[in-house]
């Protein structure tokens, strides 16, 4: 159930992903290179947060030796995969289309969550993912980029996805009592490095040093990453992966009146009735999670009994097997 400290945490990671996709145009106007820039960031941010978390000997080791594979494979997909694909796509499509894009990511979210956790969707779900997609669309306009490139469409589809995925796997691999904190630290750490092994594969790596690129990595690693993508992480935790990815609604209505008010961008008619439904499907989507409050703890029960019919299945065959005689004594009593 979602409560008042979950819509304010909902509503910063709004608030602070709605001027991600600036930072990043601004970081790659200057002049940095997409795996490298992106690399920089994550690595900085895990780096710090890891750093300052084991001082404080909040990781536990025995953690670490029981999740590491999950935190690797969340690693990929939430940090990888998925910024990997958006700055090197952004290089190429405008901001307006990835947002766009982006309208897509709770589609995505419902179907692996249909997929992976068995997760039920009601109407509501469904009106609310309409409503979302066609305000964000409305709200995100036709591109504008004379380079617009169907190749790099589909790889900002594949970090659209790629992310929704994470949404999905976060909660399917921790629970209530893991820290939210420690495991976007280093799910972020082990990211970063992946984009950083993948420069020399990918690009030729440039980074000048100037206002635009400085400003905006440090922007977008301690804002965007430390502090939204915790508490995304959080959010995910408390309300589910199909509320939490309910962001990437509202962070296009954000990301407009960031662009007129930074660049002059104006707002159209279609953006102003874009901006609405956009809204109007968050809410839908509130509504709906809310009707199925204890869904997540009945689909976790249900795993819980399965486990133990399982176990009991297995006992009854090793009490069969000793109560077997030897094969050498079957194979004599034969007839």
């Amino acid at each position: 159930m979602q409560t008042r400290k979950t819509y304010a945490r909902f509503a910063l990671v709004c608030a602070v992903f709605g001027t991600t996709f600036l930072a990043i145009r601004m970081c790659l106007l200057g002049g940095a290179t997409p795996f490298l820039a992106s690399g920089l960031r994550f690595t900085f941010a895990g780096a710090v947060l890891v750093s300052a978390l084991a001082l404080n000997k909040k990781i536990r080791a025995g953690f670490l030796r029981k999740k590491w594979r999950q935190i690797a494979i969340l690693g990929l997909f939430q940090t990888s995969i998925t910024f990997g694909t958006m700055y090197f796509a952004e290089t190429r499509l405008d901001s307006g289309y990835m947002a766009r894009l982006d309208a897509l990511g709770p589609l995505f979210t419902a179907a692996f969550a249909l997929a992976i956790m068995r997760k039920r969707l009601h109407a509501a779900h469904w009106i609310g993912f309409a409503l979302g997609t066609a305000g964000t669309f409305l709200l995100a306009g036709k591109p504008g980029s004379p380079d617009f490139d169907a190749g790099f469409l589909a790889i900002a589809l594949v970090g659209t996805a790629a992310y929704s995925l994470s949404m999905v796997l976060y909660d399917r691999f921790f629970g209530k009592d893991d820290d939210p904190v420690a495991i976007n630290a280093l799910q972020m750490l082990v990211g970063g490095l992946v984009l950083l092994a993948a420069v020399p594969i990918f690009e030729k790596p440039a980074f000048p040093l100037n206002a635009s690129t400085v400003g905006a990595l440090l922007y977008l690693a301690v804002v965007g990453s430390i502090v939204a993508h915790t508490v995304n992480c959080v959010v995910i935790r408390d309300a589910g992966p199909v509320f939490a990815s309910a962001w990437l609604y509202v962070s296009p209505v954000l990301a407009s009146f960031a662009g007129f008010i930074a660049l002059g961008e104006r707002v159209t008619p279609l953006g102003a009735v874009g901006t609405a439904l956009a809204l109007l499907g968050v809410l839908a989507v509130n509504r709906a999670e809310k009707s199925s409050p204890n869904e997540k703890k009945h689909i976790r029960s249900t795993e819980a009994e399965r486990g133990l019919e399982r176990n009991a299945a297995r006992s009854e065959a090793s009490l069969a097997r000793a109560d077997s005689p030897p094969r050498e004594l079957s194979e004599i009593a034969r007839p």
